[in-house]
């Protein structure tokens, strides 16, 4: 009687687990399938004027193909443009048959992998979608000028492929894409169906807002700046999680000013040992117009400089902080560095 007992209660906890999966499941499922909060108002005004086609209505979170873009980039295009895509001539491609990659292949804004492969189910990076909504847009609108340069300086620009550069930063200065945090792009990351529709939503909207031409929302910089603030990027990559010490100028360990010395240094540019005299050199740069490099100053009691990092984007500095601390990224826009931001000096010309 009471292996029957134990088998029946076995057999009901097993049920009960079963259960308590199946609907696990389904919620995981569905909750897949609907647009997170940040990108659900954009989603729903690109269903509107027909962005993205009825297929591609689920599962936003997951990474979207080659494909499924091409879907996207077609109709943009025809809302852009105001043309109907033309399909045109032989299918370029083995490994598939869809119209839409046929047509945003003549178009000039998708190609092949090489061997007359697409690659349909291939994810797209971001480096990659970039390239395409740039194409698009140069597509749509073919008058507009795109020969001025913009470059942002993301600390992992070095990753970006030099065929993805002026894609990237034109569309990062037009605010139609952004990084991910601390000033970082991560171009070989993924793209998800939300972000490839919020994406060319910002494009439709840009366009439509403008007259003959797309004005740049973020400053770039020349060739040259752009040059020297590589090169700053990747010293700055290089001294991240080393320790703090009084009077340390590396190459192992650094006070705050000896971090702003040392990279500086590096790049050809003298700077005074100390927070209190690098505060002289340079031009005074508002808050509000910081820029990649510029030396953030700060004094604790309103008056005294004690502290110095620099600028790097995004609301934020790289600095050497205090004993028992590493060079890290810190935001200066809350919390202790908003409240003790005395001022900043531009020293890159």
């Amino acid at each position: 009687m009471r292996k029957k007992c134990s088998r029946v209660c076995l057999a009901f906890v097993l049920i009960i687990m079963v259960i308590a999966l199946t609907a696990s499941i389904t919620y995981a499922d569905s909750d897949m399938s609907q647009p997170s909060d940040w990108a659900k108002a954009e989603i729903e005004k690109a269903k509107e004027i027909n962005l993205f086609p009825e297929r591609l209505q689920g599962r936003y979170r997951n990474d979207i193909t080659r494909e499924e873009f091409s879907e996207i980039a077609v109709n943009l295009y025809e809302a852009l443009s105001g043309k109907k895509g033309v399909l045109q001539g032989e299918n370029p491609f083995t490994d598939t048959q869809s119209t839409e990659v046929r047509i945003a292949n003549s178009l000039g804004i998708v190609k092949g992998i090489g061997g007359g492969r697409f690659a349909p189910d291939n994810a797209i990076t971001r480096q990659e979608i970039s390239v395409m909504m740039y194409r698009t847009l140069q597509a749509a609108k073919p008058g507009y000028d795109y020969s001025k340069q913009y470059e942002h300086i993301f600390a992992d620009y070095d990753m970006i492929s030099s065929w993805a550069r002026e894609a990237v930063d034109y569309l990062y200065a037009m605010e139609i894409i952004n990084g991910v945090g601390d000033n970082r792009f991560s171009p070989k990351g993924n793209t998800s169906r939300e972000q490839a529709i919020v994406i060319a939503k910002r494009m439709h909207d840009k366009v439509s807002a403008s007259r003959d031409n797309l004005i740049a929302s973020r400053d770039g910089t020349s060739r040259q700046e752009n040059d020297i603030k590589l090169k700053l990027a990747k010293l700055i990559s290089q001294e991240l999680g080393k320790p703090y010490k009084w009077g340390g100028t590396g190459p192992d360990s650094y006070d705050c000013s000896g971090l702003v010395y040392s990279i500086y240094g590096k790049l050809g540019i003298s700077l005074p040992r100390t927070a209190r005299d690098q505060a002289g050199v340079g031009t005074y740069v508002s808050k509000e117009e910081l820029q990649y490099g510029d030396l953030v100053l700060f004094a604790r009691d309103g008056k005294n400089i004690n502290h110095v990092g620099i600028y790097v984007g995004d609301g934020k500095m790289v600095h050497s902080p205090q004993t028992g601390d590493v060079v890290k990224f810190t935001t200066i826009m809350s919390g202790y560095y908003e409240r003790c931001y005395y001022t900043a000096r531009r020293v890159i010309n």
